[in-house]
């Protein structure tokens, strides 16, 4: 009897599927304490970006785990002291494109986190590379007929706030306007055109190639790699027709890990 309970026990454990770590990850956008001050009242490119980025993490069957945008900000406004840190590292992080490794390291044992994942949107023009919201940037455009080529600039990195290093990082830009040059939206229906192409813009692009590349650090042999190379839209308001349709069709659900690799540092 003895023998046969420590065959069963062996056996057990052959069979039974090893449960693969799970990784905390904290998603914090530049724009996150910024009160929505836009004239049409739109989350900022950051928070989109953000929010893919997150549901993404949490779709990957437990490879990634990520605190929801409205249990990160409740935990933030319950806390005087860690909403005065989160701010001033995000805004480090926004306009000075520094990582205060300190404060992330608080900010994650706040929440769990050993892992945080810094995303900031901003358009930068030619003349004074001042950081402008493409809201604001929108809003000057269309009040003053302003013609001129922006570009939406997208900066993400993954920090371990345990080892304070820098884990995966990456720079995405594409010009936005049309063929003239021209950045503007008469009415909410315009502008709002222009916040969808944004929102398709993130989906499937930053968000899927963030995800992408992050789970491959977590899991190296978790995806397939191949190359693929994506270009800048070569004209139009937020054009996208070298990567995606403006109207992308519905598509078959991805498997559990996001498809290809597409690129990373």
């Amino acid at each position: 009897m003895k023998i046969l309970a420590k065959l069963i026990i062996i056996f057990s454990f052959i069979i039974l599927p090893v449960q693969a770590a799970s990784f905390d990850v904290l998603v914090l956008p530049a724009d996150l304490l910024n009160v929505k001050e836009n004239y049409y009242g739109f989350d900022e490119v950051s928070e989109i970006i953000a929010n893919d980025i997150i549901d993404n993490f949490n779709s990957s069957n437990g490879k990634i785990k990520s605190p929801e945008p409205a249990q990160i900000k409740g935990k933030i406004y319950q806390d005087t002291n860690l909403k005065t840190t989160i701010s001033n590292t995000l805004k480090k992080y926004k306009f000075n494109d520094k990582v205060d490794y300190q404060s992330l390291k608080e900010i994650g044992r706040q929440f769990s986190c050993d892992y945080v994942l810094l995303v900031s949107g901003n358009v930068i023009t030619n003349k004074n590379s001042l950081k402008r919201s493409i809201w604001e940037i929108l809003e000057i455009s269309t009040a003053f007929d302003i013609n001129y080529p922006y570009r939406l600039e997208t900066s993400i990195v993954l920090i371990d706030t345990i080892n304070d290093i820098v884990m995966w990082s990456n720079h995405y830009s594409i010009k936005i306007g049309g063929n003239d040059n021209t950045f503007e939206a008469k009415n909410y229906a315009q502008a709002n055109e222009i916040l969808n192409k944004i929102r398709v813009y993130s989906k499937k692009i930053i968000a899927k190639s963030t995800s992408q590349n992050i789970i491959l650090r977590f899991y190296p042999q978790s995806l397939r790699t191949i190359n693929k190379e994506i270009k800048d839209s070569d004209g139009g308001a937020l054009k996208f027709d070298k990567t995606i349709p403006d109207n992308p069709k519905q598509e078959i659900p991805e498997d559990e890990f996001f498809g290809d690799m597409i690129y990373g540092i």
